[in-house]
């Protein structure tokens, strides 16, 4: 400054009373000038040299986080603000107030948005290199420090432009908290959603759920503060609120991928009318069943023995006898038992059971899991499956229930006019 107003003061024909004015205005635009050059320099050396100590490291993956998101270009406008720091009161002097006043606000600006961006820069930083990691995405987490960030940025800043203490700031702002609250109501609870998602590992990019109140069926594209967004089987992209995955119940398949297993649970109708005691000719058909040829043995001696210490001659109803249904139930249990895509871990009970009769027939439901996850082949297989035991139902006299059709009623009139 004392050097610029020397130079003014030799001008000659200049009043006296502008020497130090536009002293002070040259050293200014000096000062800015110098500071738009340092942050250039240091932005360069950063680039350039500082940056080879990251490749030092073996940090690939990290040097080019850091340098997609301009993080050296960053350090070196905060190495520029430090040293304006230092030259301010070189430049600046106290002889006009309001430019001293003006341009140590500048100053004070420049310092705390280099800082702002330098802070930014880290965040997008760690949001490139793990905002999707599946096991832990931390994007809502950066999002929240994002939004901390520029709350603090903007409340120096009011501080800085009124020149009021951050705390003064503070205190006037509570009388609006109510109204910062409406207005910030989804990002708290997001937030708040979203720690428990993440914390408790409920979900994670990748997985497959199911969240029947979103209309939501597909896997996890991306964890944001706010929302979840989930790509549809159909290739839609439904949005998720993350207070629903914690306020309302939703299905997450991970677990069946980690057990390598899914689940068969389906239910046959069969028709009550059918069901029936084995006579002398269907046990002689169904012995020759390799799958049934033991337990047909074992049950047929224990039967015998049974009625004949218990003298059932009588009546049908005194001794014990075997039905089609539970042959067949059996033959269900060894069928499954036989295939090889259908888990053998005792972890996983198959199981072939009746349930609750029902209006359209009696279901018996059959319980196993697959050896796969695969979408394709679990249909395939379960398909398999389901058609082998139709297709043997008859065998064992037994059918499966379905109201009459058009065709059945149709055949039924037909026979009653051949009559």
């Amino acid at each position: 400054m004392q050097t610029v107003l020397y130079y003014v003061q030799q001008i000659p024909n200049f009043p006296d009373k502008y020497h130090t004015l536009t002293a002070q205005a040259i050293s200014a635009v000096v000062f800015i000038a110098l500071l738009v050059l340092l942050a250039k320099v240091f932005a360069f050396v950063c680039n350039n040299y500082l940056s080879r100590l990251v490749k030092l490291l073996k940090a690939e993956k990290w040097f080019k986080a850091l340098s997609e998101k301009k993080f050296f270009t960053a350090l070196g406008i905060v190495i520029a603000a430090m040293a304006a720091i230092d030259f301010h009161p070189i430049f600046i002097s106290e002889h006009i107030s309001w430019i001293a006043t003006v341009m140590e606000k500048l100053t004070g600006m420049f310092v705390l948005f280099s800082f702002s961006y330098l802070g930014f820069t880290v965040l997008n930083t760690l949001d490139k290199l793990y905002g999707r990691n599946p096991k832990v995405p931390i994007k809502g987490l950066v999002q929240v420090f994002k939004i901390i960030l520029f709350l603090l940025t903007a409340l120096f800043l009011i501080s800085l432009l009124l020149g009021r203490k951050p705390l003064y700031i503070i205190t006037g702002l509570s009388a609006l908290a109510a109204v910062f609250s409406l207005i910030f109501k989804d990002p708290i609870l997001g937030f708040a959603a979203s720690i428990q998602l993440t914390m408790n590992n409920l979900i994670k990019i990748g997985d497959w759920i199911t969240v029947d109140s979103a209309g939501a069926d597909g896997n996890i594209l991306d964890i944001s503060l706010t929302s979840v967004r989930v790509q549809n089987f159909d290739m839609t992209i439904v949005s998720v609120p993350n207070y629903d995955l914690v306020s309302k119940p939703f299905k997450n398949w991970s677990g069946m991928y980690e057990a390598r297993a899914r689940r068969v649970q389906r239910t046959m109708l069969i028709d009550v009318a059918t069901v029936k005691f084995l006579d002398k000719e269907m046990l002689a058909r169904l012995k020759k069943i390799e799958l049934l040829k033991d337990y047909l043995a074992q049950k047929e001696q224990e039967i015998t023995d049974f009625n004949a210490k218990h003298n059932t001659q009588d009546s049908l109803l005194n001794g014990r006898h075997l039905t089609n249904i539970g042959t067949f139930r059996k033959y269900a249990e060894l069928y499954l038992a036989s295939r090889p895509y259908v888990v053998k871990d005792p972890n996983f009970t198959p199981m072939v059971r009746q349930l609750k009769q029902e209006a359209q027939g009696l279901p018996l439901e059959i319980y196993c899991f697959l050896n796969t996850t695969v979408w394709t082949e679990y249909e395939g297989y379960q398909s398999d499956i389901f058609d082998h035991l139709f297709s043997v139902l008859p065998e064992f006299g037994l059918y499966a229930y379905q109201p009459p059709s058009g065709r059945n009623i149709a055949q039924g009139i037909k026979q009653l006019s051949q009559k």
